[in-house]
């Protein structure tokens, strides 16, 4: 059994709840980076849907940072895939003519990749986006886009990301 793009989507747009969190709250801090773990059920018809979001930051170069989500396919032979992961730079320079290594951009996974076995999405299929600029910018939209329901219930710290912005009002992000 292989997902098709149209599985994919779905599942990433899929209502999810928070199930639990590993810290509960915070993060820990492991091989340079400051971590927190997600295990999320889709809500409604597809409850049986299991998820897991992962969230690192780098501790010395903030701005490097991997938020992604990851879909239990229950799929013999093929597990855990990462359907989409959202990074900040990962430095000035890069040998692509994209630049990405230097900008915010999006990694999805294509049904191609996981017909051919791959879990995570290839470094080549990636959208470079203005969508954020920063960690916590990042970590809003994802958990928005990715469709979690009372994410700020576990991420206080988002929700003057979250209160509409008169025109006059400098951006938060």
């Amino acid at each position: 059994m292989a997902l098709t793009e149209d599985d994919i989507q779905r599942l990433i747009s899929l209502p999810k709840a928070i199930d639990s969190a590993s810290p509960v709250r915070g993060y820990t801090e492991r091989r340079g980076n400051r971590r927190r773990r997600l295990n999320l059920k889709a809500a409604g018809e597809s409850a049986n849907a299991e998820f897991t979001v992962f969230i690192r930051q780098n501790l010395v170069f903030e701005e490097n940072f991997s938020i992604g989500l990851r879909y239990r396919t229950g799929i013999t032979g093929l597990g855990n895939v990462t359907l989409v992961r959202y990074n900040g730079p990962h430095g000035e320079y890069s040998r692509d003519p994209d630049g990405h290594f230097a900008q915010t951009h999006v990694h999805r996974i294509t049904a191609e990749d996981i017909a051919a076995g791959r879990v995570s999405p290839k470094e080549l299929d990636r959208q470079i986006t203005d969508r954020y600029s920063t960690f916590d910018s990042a970590l809003f939209v994802f958990l928005s886009d990715v469709n979690v329901e009372e994410f700020l219930e576990y991420f206080s710290n988002l929700r003057l990301l979250s209160q509409p912005r008169s025109s006059d009002e400098p951006c938060q992000s």
